[in-house]
């Protein structure tokens, strides 16, 4: 299979935090499985971009663990045993405590780009590209039933 590319939507200080080598697992929890639990893969390239704002750097992903059935017990052991890596607040946490599905993401080869906007307008916060972002064009995604 070819390497796919993803848009994944993170807050300025997460971005610094993976730029800066602090944060080096990325966590997506959610309630109904959606992107990227089930179509991501080793090799994939991950675009970064500020909520609200420019695509700030790219990463390719190293490794990803993904877990289903979730209970507030598992989710636990997912912050004691991850979020030194992830580095999320407790709130983060607490939020999401009914989450049935959590993706982690190791990240690698983290590098930063000149920033630049792409036209997106939905709320989706994990995108799966149908081709790499460019400066001005709209993201072009894959229908989630063929990701």
């Amino acid at each position: 299979m070819n390497m796919r590319h993803h848009l994944a939507i993170l807050y300025a200080h997460y971005i610094d935090a993976i730029l800066d080598g602090r944060k080096t697992v990325e966590c997506r929890l959610s309630k109904l499985g959606n992107s990227p639990h089930g179509v991501l893969l080793p090799g994939d390239l991950i675009w970064l971009k500020d909520s609200c704002g420019p695509v700030r750097a790219v990463a390719s992903v190293g490794m990803v663990r993904s877990f289903d059935r979730l209970t507030p017990a598992r989710i636990a052991w997912l912050r004691k045993r991850f979020n030194e890596q992830i580095m999320a607040p407790p709130a983060f946490w607490h939020e999401r405590s009914g989450a049935r599905f959590a993706t982690l993401v190791w990240l690698r080869n983290v590098c930063a780009l000149q920033p630049f906007r792409v036209a997106k307008s939905d709320r989706r916060a994990w995108v799966v590209l149908a081709e790499p972002p460019a400066p001005n064009r709209p993201v072009a995604s894959v229908p989630d039933r063929l990701a």
